[in-house]
């Protein structure tokens, strides 16, 4: 691997700006990344509002450095910024990089929360990775002293990273796009979110992100990205029938919501409003910053969801 991997609630919601992490990523000065008044040709740019890529998932850390030891060394991935020291977050991807980075927050003990939840009193994974090989792949983790849950069977194995996160991981087959990583890790098969009303939800995925069904059953119905973008994650819906348990996508970071998937759109103004008309909640006013918009929203379920304008597509 030429970068090698062996380098290493109501009452809690206040408005949260860009963080730091994503400035640092954008590689722009922090003088030109102050906040800065909405742009009106950010709010109606003429272009398509739709979700056409998904740009991050975030996980918490107590133990950063450790854990990020753990998806570079034993999961293989590379870091996206290696000459970065480690601090409070880091970035990987997977090598060459193809679809969402994997971006790691260190979390306080006191606001700490694993994502994964539990459904029909049996855990499952918030995230699961695909992977060229899972033998090669169950080695290094038994190699790593990791915790396997699932034994590798019918192209699928899960375990836990060194913070306790329950992680899947499916076998790829497909060699046209495994030939073009030299990562076993091959990308993000899909982040897990649970729903009271699957139809409910689907029908706010479509509706307002642009989103299509692509698996549906009883319990679960995959969602995708509509937007070409080659290896782009599904979201998978998953009814759970405590709804006044919903195990929320996000956790507290710092006192304020931290939101766990990062999506990407060309024109957040008007995807604002399809957020609102579909039962989203927007508790936030659109932040334009030096490397872009974001729109904040939560779903009907109070997921929290940041979406990310690209700043070429801001008008300034």
């Amino acid at each position: 691997m030429k970068n090698s991997a062996e380098k290493v609630n109501e009452e809690n919601y206040q408005p949260q700006f860009v963080t730091q992490a994503f400035k640092v990523m954008m590689g722009r000065a922090e003088k030109s990344l102050d906040h800065v008044e909405d742009p009106p040709s950010s709010l109606s740019n003429g272009l398509e509002s739709e979700i056409d890529l998904m740009t991050l998932v975030q996980l918490p850390a107590t133990r950063l450095k450790q854990t990020v030891k753990f998806y570079v060394e034993v999961l293989e991935l590379t870091l996206s910024y290696p000459g970065r020291p480690i601090e409070s977050n880091v970035f990987v991807q997977t090598f060459p990089r193809m679809g969402p980075s994997l971006h790691i927050l260190e979390t306080p003990d006191s606001e700490f929360r694993h994502l994964h939840g539990t459904l029909n009193g049996n855990l499952e994974e918030y995230l699961a990775f695909y992977a060229k090989s899972l033998v090669h792949l169950h080695e290094r983790l038994l190699q790593a002293g990791a915790e396997i849950v699932t034994e590798p069977s019918n192209g699928y194995m899960s375990f836990c990273d060194p913070e306790g996160h329950l992680i899947g991981a499916y076998e790829r087959t497909d060699s046209g796009i495994n030939d073009r990583f030299e990562s076993n890790i091959t990308g993000f098969h899909h982040v897990q979110m649970y729903v009271a009303d699957l139809v409910r939800t689907a029908a706010f995925f479509e509706r307002s992100l642009g989103f299509e069904r692509v698996i549906s059953d009883e319990d679960a119905i995959y969602m995708a990205v509509n937007g070409g973008e080659e290896n782009q994650p599904m979201i998978r819906l998953v009814h759970t029938r405590d709804q006044e348990n919903l195990q929320p996508m996000y956790w507290i970071l710092d006192g304020r919501p931290k939101h766990a998937l990062e999506l990407h759109s060309k024109n957040i103004g008007v995807l604002k409003e399809r957020v609102l008309e579909n039962g989203g909640v927007v508790k936030e006013d659109l932040e334009f910053t030096g490397c872009g918009g974001y729109l904040k929203f939560y779903t009907p379920d109070g997921h929290y969801i940041w979406v990310n304008q690209d700043r070429r597509y801001c008008g300034y």
